[in-house]
């Protein structure tokens, strides 16, 4: 792999870092908005739709000679970042509904694992053995989380795991194509189209399945939603995609290490699904983990 300036690096670093802190507000932004009568289904449309919305404005205005693509391009970015979108934010929506934001964000962290996993084969990036032993430390810090959050449903392993198991995949799958997509066509097009493709998907799906769609029935929750679109899709979404274009994809992965740190905290802080000290120790080790693995795991050409 041909080696870039370590300030391009860094500030793929720093992105990826900066788009997961915003991530980690996610689950605050839902169970709020769940609490005021919007269905996790609708949630997980609406906030595309107000990231979308937001970020075709700005670069329409900004940058519009940087959203002229081929429309073989539009149709790559539109079907393949928008359904793993779409798969994600509805998955990641109904667990967050089923078992709370901790456990949502721990079984979410599944996602570097797979990450690392992939980019063997895809980017010839194989691990190490200490790679390998990482990965296993962060898996049962994932569980330690699972087991040490608070009001963990009954349901939680019909449920919740199916969700949650989803969106970890999903978002796994979500990197590895940005990765692909951010280094070819650059970061604005692959997320404003991939953006746009999962609204086209998710109107889809909750229309053959729900046949409408609930909308926000008060000005605080219409202006909750636009500010969780904003920050945590048009915004994060532009970071973590611009990261992929400078730094590879297990690397980018990684280093929102710190997402289920922030969410952890903010549940804690601000809702009543806090961690017990077993779930604490399993984020310590899921942090440890995944900044382990990039650490100490060496590059390989692909």
């Amino acid at each position: 792999m041909n080696a870039r300036p370590a300030g391009v690096r860094w500030m793929g670093y720093l992105e990826a870092i900066a788009a997961a802190c915003l991530w980690g507000s996610s689950g605050i932004f839902s169970v709020h908005l769940f609490r005021m009568g919007v269905p996790p289904e609708s949630v997980a449309l609406l906030r595309p739709v107000v990231g979308a919305l937001v970020l075709v404005a700005v670069f329409g205005v900004l940058r519009p000679a940087s959203l002229r693509v081929s429309r073989r391009t539009i149709v790559i970015l539109g079907l393949g970042g928008g359904v793993t979108a779409a798969i994600f934010q509805l998955a990641y929506q109904l667990s967050t509904d089923a078992v709370g934001v901790p456990t949502t964000v721990a079984l979410l962290y599944l996602a570097p694992a797979l990450v690392v996993a992939a980019a063997g084969p895809l980017l010839g990036e194989w691990p190490t053995r200490t790679r390998v032993a990482l990965v296993v430390v962060t898996l049962v810090g994932v569980w330690l989380s699972v087991a040490g959050a608070e009001h963990v449903p009954a349901a939680f392993g019909s449920v919740g795991l199916a969700w949650g198991a989803l969106a970890g995949l999903s978002y796994a799958t979500y990197t590895l194509f940005g990765r692909f997509a951010s280094a070819r066509y650059g970061a604005t097009p692959t997320v404003v189209y991939s953006t746009v493709g999962a609204c086209v998907v998710l109107t889809v799906i909750l229309l053959s399945v729900e046949g409408t769609i609930a909308l926000p029935d008060t000005v605080s929750a219409w202006a909750l939603l636009v500010v969780f679109g904003a920050t945590t899709i048009a915004l994060a979404q532009f970071l973590f995609f611009d990261a992929l274009a400078r730094i590879e994809a297990s690397r980018a992965s990684l280093a929102t290490a710190i997402e289920p740190v922030v969410a952890a905290i903010l549940a804690t802080l601000l809702l009543d699904q806090g961690l017990r000290s077993l779930g604490w120790i399993g984020i310590v080790l899921v942090v440890a983990g995944v900044v382990g693995v990039g650490v100490a795991g060496r590059r390989t050409a692909p």
